[in-house]
C-alpha cells in the first residue's frame, strides 16, 4: 500500500506519543538505582502486577532434573532449596508493558530461555536454540508477516527481529492478523512488536515505522550487523525487487510466503550468490514503473507475474477478478495466513541452521493434500453442438459439386481468378475462422462453408455472415478486375455445406457499380479501440444507408443517442458476462477461438489477444477467465461484472451503433446481410472509421430459438437473455418486421495494434 499523507501524519502522531513505545522496561531489583524506581512505579494508578515467579523457578528446578519423578512434596522442598535465603522479590527480573500497565515478574534471560523453549528438546536441540539466538531477521510487511513473526519468536528461531511496515491496523486487518480490537489505528510494526514482547522480551525487537524505503534500506540489512534471513512480504512490488538486490549484494537469503496455496519462495543468495532475482521470472519489471503502481487493479498483473498466473488458486483468480468491482481488495484468510507463518518459521530455521540449501518455489496445497476425489466425469461439460470436427475433404468438395446442374461455366484466366479469391478470404470471420473452402471445378468456382456450429453461433449465423462478407469481395474485386459475376445461391438447397456457385465472364461495357470499394479490401480491419465520441457527419451515414438499395430487402437503421447507446452497451456487457461464464461457451470461445501469441509462432485462425485492445489489466483478467474453474466459481457467486464493464465502456464510447436487418433469417436473406456489412465496413474504412462487429447479442438471441435442442443457457441466464432481446427490440423499432443479421459500432479512434492473419490461399483453393 501506498504511504498517503493522512498514513504519514498518523505515523508521526504515533511517534511522538505513547502510541511508539513498544519495548518493555526491565527491573532488577536487587540493583539500589533498580529497586528505586521499581519502588515508584508501583505507584502507577491502575498498574496491574502478574507475580508467577514461584511457579516458573518450580518449571526450572524440575527440568533441570527430567530424570527425577518428584512428588509434590518434593518438588516443594527442591525449590525452597534452589531459592535459598534470596528475596523471593528480588529473583529474577520485573517487566513493565507500558502500553498495558501491566507488571509481570518473569525469570532472568538465561533460565526464562530454558524454561521456554523446553518443549522444543530435541526438535530443536540447545545447540541448535543457541545458534539461531545469534541469528538476526528482517520481515517486511506484516499481514503475513505478523504471522512469520510472532510464530519465529515464539519457536526462539532469532535473537533479533527488524520488522517494517507503514501500514496501521484496522478493521479489514483482523480477518488475518491477530490482534485484539483495542489496537485499531496502531501501527503494525508496534503492534507485532509488543506481542512479541509479550510472548519473550528478551528478544530484540527494532521497528521501521516508516516501512522500506530506498533511505533506510541499508540501515534495515547492515546497522548492528548484517541480516543472517528476509523474510519479504510487501505489498510494495517496487519493494520486493529492491529488497531482493540489496539481499543479493549482501548475501543474504530471502524466503516469501503467499497465503494462496500456501507457496513458499525461498532464494539462497547466501549460496548463490549470481542467482536470477525471483528465479529470473521478473527479469522485463522496471522498478520506477512499479513505484507508479497506486490501485490494485494496477497492481494485479505485477501480482500474478511474481506469483505465476498458473500456480495461482481458483479462488482467488477468481476473487481478482471481483477488485474494484465487489472487492476493493485481494483476500485473504487467517487459516492460510496462520499456516503460512507456521510453514515459513519451520523453513527459515532449516535455513538458518543450513538443514535446508535449496532455492525453488514449493507449495504446500491444503486443497489438494486434503480434498474430495474427483468422479471421472466431475468436470463433464454439458453436450452440445459439435465444434470444429474433421474439415470438409476434397472429395466429398466434388460430389457436392457433380451434383449442380445447369450452370454456365467461366471464361477467367488462372491469376485473375487467385487475384479475386486473395480478395475474398480477406473478408472479416467470426472469430476468424474463416469459414470458406473453394473448388474451381468445370469452369465453375463452388464456395463452400467449411465450419461446425458453436455454441455461441447459433443457426451458424455469424459464419454465414461471414460467407457473404467473402462472396462481396469476390464480387467487388471481379468487377475492378472486370468482370460480370453470376452467383447462384439457390445451390444451397444442395446441401449444407454448398452454399454457392459463381462464375465470371469478361465485362465488354466495363461498367461497375463498386464505387471503388474494392480498394480498401485489404485494408479493412477490426478497430476495437474506444472511441473519442465525435459526431458522424449524416453524409456519411448517408453514404453508408445507400448500400440498402443493391441488397434486395435489406435495411439499415443507426443509434446515435448516447442515452441509446448506452444502453445498447449494458445489453453487449451483459451478454459477454454470460458468455465468458457459461460453461460450454467458455470451453468453446477459449479451446476454438482465442489464440494466445506465443515466441516465434504465426497465428493463422482465431482470434490472437493481441488484437482485442485491452489494458494490461484485462489481459490478465481474460486470461485468468479462460481457466472453466474461475468460470465456474464467478458463475456460482453471480459475480464477473469487470467483463461486462470492460464491453460497456468500449461501447459507450462509440459515434454510432448500427444494425443490419434483413427481411427473414432465411439462409439466403443471411448471405446478403453479410454482402450488405461487408460495403458498410469498406465505405467506413474509406472515410477513415474505426469499425467493429458487435456479434454476441445477435448469436443470443438467435440462441433463444434453440436452447431447448442444446439447454446451453441455464434457466437464469434464458431469463436475463429474453429480457435483453425485448430490450434490443425497443431501441430498434425496425426489428418489429426484420430480422436482426449483423450489429456493428463506428467511431473515431487510434489505428487498431495489429490485424487477425488469413490461412493462405493454397490451404482453402483447391481445382479438379
Amino acid at each position: 500500500m501506498t504511504i498517503t499523507s493522512e498514513r504519514l501524519q498518523i505515523l508521526r502522531n504515533q511517534l511522538k506519543n505513547a502510541s511508539a513505545i513498544f519495548k518493555p522496561l526491565f527491573y532488577r531489583i536487587n540493583r539500589p538505582d533498580e529497586h528505586t524506581s521499581f519502588t515508584k512505579l508501583l505507584e502507577t494508578p491502575g498498574i496491574v502486577v502478574v507475580d508467577y515467579i514461584l511457579e516458573q523457578i518450580t518449571e526450572f528446578v524440575k527440568l533441570k532434573s527430567p530424570q527425577r519423578r518428584f512428588s509434590t512434596d518434593e518438588l516443594k522442598l527442591e525449590t525452597e532449596i534452589f531459592i535459598g535465603k534470596t528475596d523471593l522479590n528480588e529473583y529474577g527480573v520485573w517487566v513493565y508493558y507500558p502500553w498495558s500497565n501491566r507488571l509481570v515478574h518473569i525469570l532472568d534471560k538465561e533460565e526464562f530461555i530454558e524454561v521456554r523453549t523446553s518443549r522444543n528438546q530435541y526438535k530443536i536441540t540447545r545447540e541448535e536454540r543457541d545458534t539461531l539466538a545469534t541469528k538476526k531477521i528482517g520481515v517486511i510487511g506484516l499481514s503475513v508477516g505478523q504471522s512469520v513473526s510472532v510464530t519465529l519468536a515464539m519457536e526462539r528461531i532469532c535473537g533479533e527481529l527488524r520488522l517494517a511496515d507503514f501500514d496501521i491496523l484496522e478493521l479489514t486487518n483482523m480477518n488475518r492478523i491477530r490482534t485484539g480490537v483495542h489496537n485499531l489505528g496502531l501501527l503494525k510494526v508496534y503492534s507485532v512488536a509488543r506481542e512479541i514482547s509479550e510472548i519473550d522480551p528478551y528478544i530484540n525487537v527494532i521497528c521501521f515505522p516508516e516501512g522500506l524505503h530506498e533511505n533506510n534500506l541499508n540501515e534495515f540489512f547492515t546497522k548492528g550487523g548484517n541480516l543472517d534471513l528476509l523474510v519479504e512480504e510487501s505489498d510494495g512490488f517496487d519493494i520486493k525487487i529492491l529488497s531482493r538486490f540489496k539481499a543479493r549484494e549482501l548475501k543474504i537469503p530471502v524466503i516469501m510466503e503467499a497465503s494462496d496455496r500456501c507457496m513458499v519462495d525461498i532464494e539462497r543468495f547466501d549460496l548463490e550468490p549470481d542467482r536470477n532475482i525471483l528465479h529470473g521470472i521478473v527479469k522485463h519489471l522496471d522498478v520506477e514503473t512499479l513505484k507508479t503502481l497506486k490501485t490494485n487493479e494496477e497492481k494485479i498483473p505485477y501480482m500474478l507475474d511474481i506469483l505465476g498466473l498458473s500456480s495461482t488458486s481458483p479462488r482467488l483468480r477468481a476473487s481478482m477478478l471481483e477488485m474494484q468491482q465487489t472487492i476493493s481488495t485481494w483476500p485473504q484468510l487467517g487459516s492460510a495466513v496462520t499456516m503460512g507463518g507456521g510453514i515459513t518459521a519451520d523453513v527459515s530455521r532449516r535455513m538458518l541452521l543450513n538443514h535446508f540449501t535449496d532455492s525453488g518455489r514449493y507449495y504446500v496445497d491444503i486443497d489438494q493434500l486434503i480434498g474430495n476425489k474427483e468422479s471421472k466425469d466431475s468436470t463433464r461439460v454439458l453436450t452440445g453442438p459439435r465444434t470444429n470436427s474433421s474439415e470438409l475433404s476434397l472429395d466429398e468438395m466434388k460430389a457436392l459439386a457433380a451434383a449442380v446442374k445447369g450452370e454456365s461455366g467461366s471464361d477467367i484466366n488462372e491469376k485473375d481468378l487467385e487475384k479475386i479469391l486473395e480478395a475474398g478470404i480477406a473478408a472479416p470471420s467470426y472469430g476468424n475462422k474463416q469459414p470458406w473452402k473453394f473448388l474451381f471445378a468445370d469452369k465453375k468456382l463452388f464456395l463452400f462453408k467449411n465450419s461446425r456450429l458453436s455454441f455461441s453461433d447459433a443457426g451458424w449465423q455469424n459464419q454465414l455472415v461471414s460467407i457473404g462478407a467473402c462472396m462481396e469481395n469476390i464480387i467487388l474485386k471481379a468487377e475492378e478486375l472486370e468482370y460480370v459475376v453470376n452467383c447462384n445461391l439457390e445451390a444451397s438447397t444442395l446441401g449444407k455445406e454448398l452454399l454457392a456457385v459463381l462464375s465470371f465472364k469478361k465485362n465488354e461495357t466495363k461498367k461497375t457499380n463498386s464505387v471503388g470499394l474494392s480498394a480498401f479490401i485489404f485494408e479493412r480491419k477490426t478497430n476495437r479501440k474506444p472511441g473519442n465520441g465525435k459526431r458522424i457527419s449524416p453524409e456519411i451515414l448517408t453514404d453508408l444507408s445507400s448500400f440498402t438499395k443493391q441488397i434486395q430487402g435489406s435495411a439499415l437503421s443507426f443509434i446515435n443517442d448516447d442515452e441509446k447507446i448506452n444502453e445498447l452497451a449494458k445489453i453487449a456487457g451483459a451478454i459477454e458476462r454470460i458468455r465468458l461464464l457459461n460453461p460450454q461457451m467458455n470451453a468453446d470461445y477459449f479451446k476454438n477461438e482465442i489464440r494466445w501469441p506465443s515466441s516465434g509462432k504465426i497465428i493463422m485462425e482465431g482470434i490472437d489477444t493481441r488484437t482485442l485492445e485491452m489494458p494490461a489489466s484485462m489481459e490478465t483478467a481474460f486470461e485468468m477467465i479462460s481457466d472453466p474453474k474461475v468460470a465456474a466459481l464467478l458463475n456460482q457467486w453471480d459475480k464477473g461484472g469487470a467483463f461486462e464493464k470492460q464491453v460497456q465502456q468500449t461501447i459507450s464510447s462509440s459515434s454510432v451503433i448500427g444494425l443490419v436487418s434483413m427481411p427473414s433469417d432465411s439462409l439466403i436473406h443471411i448471405i446478403n446481410g453479410g454482402r450488405l456489412a461487408e460495403k458498410i465496413w469498406l465505405c467506413a474504412t474509406k472515410n477513415s472509421l474505426a469499425f467493429q462487429p458487435i456479434c454476441l447479442p445477435l448469436s443470443f438471441f438467435k440462441l433463444l430459438g434453440e436452447n431447448k435442442k442444446y439447454g446451453t443457457l441455464s434457466d437464469k441466464n434464458l431469463s436475463e437473455v429474453k429480457a435483453l432481446k425485448a430490450h434490443f427490440s425497443l431501441i430498434f423499432n425496425k426489428l418489429s418486421t426484420n430480422e436482426a443479421v449483423f450489429l456493428f459500432r463506428l467511431s473515431e479512434a487510434d489505428k487498431p495494434q495489429g490485424h487477425s492473419l488469413r490461412k493462405p490461399l493454397k490451404e482453402v483453393y483447391f481445382k479438379s
